[in-house]
């Protein structure tokens, strides 16, 4: 009897699975295959072979995190806190350098792993156990103060690399999980005035880096620099035109082919879907961006639980920031800030990072009975 018992509580677990969420994530990691093959099969093929070794440690943390009841992670918050600021330190200290930037961990087989990016998603789990345990307080500027020193410690770390792009996330992340949780409006402006002030200190004082500062300026007049700094944004245009409506074909891509379009497999790769599928295939894919976020704002919106909420929360703004940012600078809308496009965008460690926060979005479901709106 006990046997069966647990049967069906074990079965209407398993009937909680979000497979809509499931499949919009199937259909982005395969499009983001297909794209990266296009983007890297005539001169690195390699590349796909990591992505596909990443992808099945990534499938393998989605299932631990699944299984796992998210709150267990709260429990272990502080311990997750400085061990992720350990990490991020001794990448300033010791990490591998790559273009200027000292931001990865060597490993064997000629693999590196970014620690950065997986600092997004600790730097959610332990923010949404502090605010749970701030309750009201967050309201007090005492306890508002407090967040964000939370987030400024590991933001600060991962500035120094440089990586002004993974900072800016984790002050996205932590303005969108303390609106959640309740932090007043006008205190939330009086930061964003006071962060625009100090970004200006930074640019008059020098501490921004100079490739920093031309990627701002040449965001305003790319045509200033066409052959360094403004180079990406020039290169991405004449790519996204030339897709035109339905694009030029699969593996026909002019410009991707002739490499004219810098880091195309990695921040740049929605240029190689626009390029070769057109307006169609890059709206095609923006629209399965759309109901996969549409999914994980379910998740957010139906827990009544105060610490899922958030963690849901902060995980949707992760991946919409991203999305918003990568599209946006590719076709020059935003400055180009490195930032990759999820599920799409070669590179382990954003991979095994997005699929890490899609197994907690599943352990929500699975460890809480949702209601309907």
């Amino acid at each position: 009897m006990a046997k069966a018992g647990t049967r069906v509580l074990e079965g209407s677990k398993l009937a909680r699975i979000d497979g809509w969420l499931m499949l919009s994530v199937l259909l982005l990691i395969a499009t983001g295959l297909a794209t990266l093959y296009s983007a890297t099969h005539h001169w690195a093929p390699s590349l796909m072979v990591r992505q596909v070794v990443w992808l099945v440690l990534g499938t393998l943390a989605l299932v631990v995190l699944a299984v796992i009841d998210p709150q267990v992670w709260a429990r272990h918050a502080r311990w997750l806190y400085w061990l992720n600021a350990g990490m991020l330190l001794f990448v300033d200290l010791f990490g591998a350098e790559r273009k200027g930037a000292q931001r990865w961990i060597e490993l064997p087989g000629g693999y590196q792993f970014q620690p950065s990016e997986v600092a997004k998603l600790v730097l959610i789990l332990t923010l949404a156990t502090f605010l749970v345990r701030l309750g009201a307080q967050v309201r007090t500027p005492k306890g508002y103060l407090l967040s964000l020193l939370h987030m400024a410690i590991p933001a600060f770390l991962v500035f120094k690399q440089p990586d002004l792009g993974t900072s800016i996330v984790m002050g996205v992340l932590w303005l969108a999980m303390v609106f959640l949780a309740g932090a007043r409006g006008k205190w939330l402006l009086l930061t964003l005035l006071l962060g625009a002030i100090g970004f200006g200190a930074m640019w008059h004082f020098d501490i921004l880096r100079d490739y920093q500062k031309a990627r701002l300026v040449s965001f305003i007049n790319p045509e200033a620099d066409p052959q360094q700094s403004g180079y990406h944004i020039l290169q991405a245009r004449i790519a996204v035109g030339s897709g035109q409506l339905i694009g030029k074909g699969y593996l026909h891509g002019t410009q991707k082919n002739l490499r004219y379009i810098p880091e195309q497999h990695t921040d740049f790769i929605f240029v190689v879907v626009a390029e070769e599928g057109g307006f169609v295939g890059a709206t095609v894919l923006l629209a399965l961006f759309g109901f996969f976020l549409y999914r994980v704002w379910r998740v957010t919106v139906e827990t009544r639980n105060e610490y899922y909420r958030l963690l849901a929360g902060g995980i949707l703004a992760l991946f919409l920031f991203h999305l918003l940012t990568n599209v946006g600078m590719t076709i020059g809308l935003f400055p180009v800030v490195g930032i990759p496009l999820p599920f799409v965008s070669l590179g382990g460690s954003m991979l095994l990072t997005s699929m890490s926060a899609v197994g907690l979005l599943l352990g929500i479901r699975l460890h809480e009975k949702r209601f309907e709106l």
